[in-house]
């Protein structure tokens, strides 16, 4: 059951192929904002997909972070989810991923509950 409050970390280490070079975002090697969104994405994602019903998912509808410092290939990075409202189907995350326990980025996610055959079946032409 989805309650206020759960929260969950998930650890990573950085990879050659997600630095700004590699993915085409920026110029360095450096780890990439993109791929910072999709570390804290996949975070909210893994937070709450046990909790749901059978068949249900959720997408992503709405980020807005801050990626406030640069971290090298190697380097093991945490980020830590936080259900912070629950609003019908719309889920509402803080987000904050530490290097070292030194905050590089933080942030609010919006998540929205489906059910994966029915989303799908609506895309289907």
């Amino acid at each position: 059951m989805l309650k206020e409050g759960i929260i969950l970390e998930q650890e990573k280490t950085i990879l050659e192929n997600e630095t700004a070079s590699k993915i085409g975002s920026g110029g360095l090697e450096v780890f990439s904002t993109p791929m910072l969104i999709a570390f804290m994405e996949n975070t909210a994602y893994n937070l709450v997909q046990n909790h749901l019903e059978a068949g249900d998912t959720t997408v992503g509808i709405a980020i807005n972070i801050e990626h406030l410092k640069a971290n090298l290939i190697g380097d093991r990075i945490k980020c830590l989810a936080t259900l912070e409202k629950i609003d019908g189907k719309r889920l509402e995350f803080a987000l904050v991923v530490t290097y070292n326990d030194e905050i590089i980025g933080k942030g609010k996610h919006s998540r929205f509950i489906v059910n994966s055959e029915k989303f799908i079946g609506k895309l289907k032409r």
